[in-house]
């Protein structure tokens, strides 16, 4: 019988570093990433080649977690290994800034996969180290609306750049890789700051045997599961970018445009969806954040049209994209044991991320 997680009450709040660290992160990802793929647009890449890119954006940073997982969980401090990510990080987005075509972007990628792998479940499982049970969602969507709003600062930014750039080239894009290797760096250094939480001494649920073995066939059902959904998905994201630039003809204004309207969107139901997995558990909120996903790229493809993939963006994109942000991460802690945090979090991810790779590749 699965123990309901949310009794086991520590009070606990996290401290004010983890969030700056996270604001940083969220304003480096959202001023320059979401464009990787129209950056290597403009360089001249092939639908084959974008393919590429996606596909190793989505297997790699994923598929090498299994291995740093067990040894954030295992040596030293967690703070440690995210420091050192965010170095290694910041180092490979200074050169991406730099590339001339897109295999220069396929090569860095392998460099900027590595420090995300390192980072990814380390920071999933100290975040987990600092949050009260029966608060995750609140406390996720605390910090996603924080997110939120450094990521938007970073994607005013970027529509800034792109409308005093000459052209619509590649060079609107290069001072957003820059500004993110800067806010990576400096928010790895933040987290000196943060003070060790041993995992073995956060009080847990007490579980028998069988409650462990039915907690561990729970979540690798529950892998299963978010894998298949991922490798249907992922067949047909890549048509995303090509229909917007190359079939729309959208300028870089209109494309940043679209993860502007995503990011407010998602950031202005985050806190509902807080209080909805408090209440109703992150299960069904989950579900439902699936389905709406599922509609999306099949509108996109047969319609088309600026005006509807805009008002997606708010009505569908913004409520789904909130709830699968906080309801993937509540399911993995309310299933993992407090010291093998980053190890279920690094099991989860490489297996999404190898099956949706496949599903990038075939979609390509």
């Amino acid at each position: 019988m699965i123990v309901d997680s949310k009794k086991i009450e520590n009070e606990v709040n996290p401290p004010k570093e983890l969030y700056i660290y996270h604001a940083s992160s969220s304003f480096a990802n959202d001023v320059a990433m979401p464009y990787l793929g129209s950056f290597a647009v403009r360089l001249g890449a092939s639908f084959q080649q974008l393919a590429w890119i996606s596909s190793m954006m989505s297997l790699l940073p994923n598929a090498l977690q299994h291995f740093w997982g067990w040894i954030s969980d295992s040596k030293s401090v967690r703070t440690y290994w995210i420091i050192g990510g965010s170095v290694l990080a910041s180092i490979s987005l200074l050169l991406i800034s730099q590339a001339r075509n897109p295999n220069e972007i396929l090569s860095l990628i392998i460099l900027y996969s590595i420090a995300l792998s390192i980072i990814t479940p380390t920071w999933a499982a100290l975040q987990g180290d600092w949050m009260n049970p029966s608060k995750r969602g609140q406390t996720l969507s605390r910090f996603h609306v924080i997110g939120g709003l450094t990521g938007l600062s970073g994607s005013i930014i970027a529509i800034y750049l792109a409308q005093i750039s000459p052209s619509d080239t590649a060079e609107s894009f290069r001072p957003l890789f820059i500004f993110a290797a800067f806010a990576t760096f400096l928010g790895g250094l933040i987290l000196i700051r943060v003070p060790y939480r041993d995992p073995s001494k956060i009080k847990d649920v007490k579980l028998s045997d069988s409650d462990k073995k039915e907690y561990s066939q729970t979540f690798k059902q529950f892998v299963r599961a978010q894998s298949f959904y991922a490798l249907n998905m992922s067949l047909l994201w890549p048509l995303f970018s090509v229909i917007l630039i190359k079939v729309l003809d959208s300028n870089n204004t209109i494309v940043i445009s679209f993860a502007v309207i995503g990011a407010i969107a998602e950031m202005a139901f985050q806190p509902l969806m807080g209080r909805l997995v408090d209440r109703v558990g992150p299960l069904p909120v989950l579900i439902m954040s699936r389905i709406g996903f599922a509609i999306l790229p099949f509108i996109y493809a047969f319609f088309p049209d600026i005006r509807i993939m805009l008002i997606l963006q708010i009505i569908i994109l913004g409520p789904c994209f909130s709830a699968f942000l906080i309801t993937s991460n509540a399911m993995v802690l309310d299933l993992a044991p407090n010291k093998e945090r980053a190890s279920y979090f690094s099991y989860y991810n490489a297996r999404l991320g190898i099956v949706t790779c496949v599903g990038i590749l075939i979609g390509g």
